[in-house]
């Protein structure tokens, strides 16, 4: 899907939200330019690393959320000419960039709209450009907190939790290109450029599903854990772990017909009522049967269309038949890293364009030559 194909991207970004769009716009044809500090961008420092071994070329997060970039290093402070001339010459900047450090090196939106009428702006912020939390600064797990995520994870009456990593800025990543891509449209359509703003915490907000849209009852759901009910929850198997989804009727159906015990067609386990109603019992029941299957039996089962899914680990999700078929998973070789598997963007399966690696550190320097 080279929808932004001919295109050029200056990705300014310090977080994993401008890192991911930049990444999605490359991975849609574009052109994307990674302005990085020469010490090099922040997910080139976080591990994990090839072989245990720190090396900012060989980070993890850098390799996947970089891939088919190219990488010109640059001091704002010294070289901010350079950077302005830079982004001028693009189609679209995207940033995650504090306006503290934008705005007094000409890199505001109203000094490159007036130098570049044509530009696309797309920044990404904790809290967005208005309101009294716009200057403050916030983390991933801040957003996820005011963002309401946290209130909806975790045990009830047990400290809230946290999903691993950034989640907060990859889904705000995602969003940014979805609008980035909606401004492209624009501006082929009027001739003008467009500013798009985007807060993580609104982004959060949006994606809480069912819990988000009770905010307008004045209603907020507390946490649930991890099994809500004995029929729709996360269960212990022989070797990992495996999610039962089975509170509707045809799915209850479903499931008895795999565990086949003949208990679970006793009075009590009847109707969805008397399920929750003895609920405990049936939930040692439905362990004791998982317990006494390995992860592939139980894959197997879903497979045929089971009300179950088994959660799988990395090792197991890189080689499934799944991905192997749509070509989601992608083998690139890496000057540092060496062979690597990076996950492709939702739209790259069969024959899709491959995915370039992530850039060694300043192997674009040349794009700034004569820029000042």
């Amino acid at each position: 899907m080279d929808v932004l194909s001919d295109l050029k991207v200056v990705e300014l970004s310090r977080t994993a939200a401008a890192a991911f769009a930049g990444r999605l716009c490359a991975d849609a044809g574009a052109e994307v330019v990674l302005l990085e500090p020469p010490g090099g961008h922040p997910l080139r420092h976080e591990g994990p690393f090839r072989d245990d071994l720190p090396d900012p070329e060989t980070s993890a997060a850098h390799l996947h959320a970089n891939a088919g970039k190219r990488s010109v290093t640059i001091d704002l402070e010294t070289q901010a000419a350079a950077a302005v001339r830079l982004v001028a010459g693009a189609d679209i900047l995207l940033t995650d960039v504090p306006r503290d450090v934008l705005d007094p090196v000409g890199l505001s939106w109203a000094d490159l709209s007036a130098r570049a009428p044509t530009l696309l702006m797309t920044r990404i912020t904790p809290f967005g450009d208005t309101g009294p939390y716009a200057r403050y600064a916030g983390s991933n797990l801040v957003c996820l907190a005011l963002g309401g995520q946290l209130k909806i994870t975790g045990d009830p009456g047990r400290p809230p939790l946290t999903n691993f990593g950034s989640q907060a800025e990859y889904q705000a990543g995602l969003s940014a290109f979805a609008g980035t891509v909606a401004n492209v449209l624009l501006r082929d359509a009027s001739g003008e450029g467009e500013y798009l703003e985007l807060s993580v915490q609104d982004v959060v907000a949006t994606n809480l599903e069912q819990r988000g849209t009770s905010f307008n009852l004045g209603l907020v759901a507390n946490r649930a854990g991890l099994t809500v009910s004995a029929t729709y929850g996360v269960y212990p198997c022989r070797d990992g772990w495996v999610y039962l989804t089975a509170f509707a009727p045809a799915l209850w159906d479903r499931l008895k017909s795999v565990v086949k015990l003949e208990v679970l067609d006793d009075e009590r386990f009847s109707s969805q009522a008397s399920r929750l109603e003895n609920n405990d019992e049936l939930q040692a029941i439905l362990t004791e049967w998982t317990l006494s299957k390995s992860s592939e039996e139980l894959r197997e089962f879903a497979r045929q269309g089971y009300p179950l899914t088994v959660a799988e680990d990395e090792e197991s999700l890189l080689a499934c038949e799944q991905w192997e078929r749509r070509g989601y998973v992608r083998n690139v070789d890496h000057p540092a890293a060496g062979n690597v598997s990076v996950l492709g963007s939702p739209w790259l399966a069969g024959e899709a364009t491959d995915i370039k690696p992530a850039p060694m550190l300043g192997d674009s320097n040349d794009l700034l030559e004569g820029l000042g």
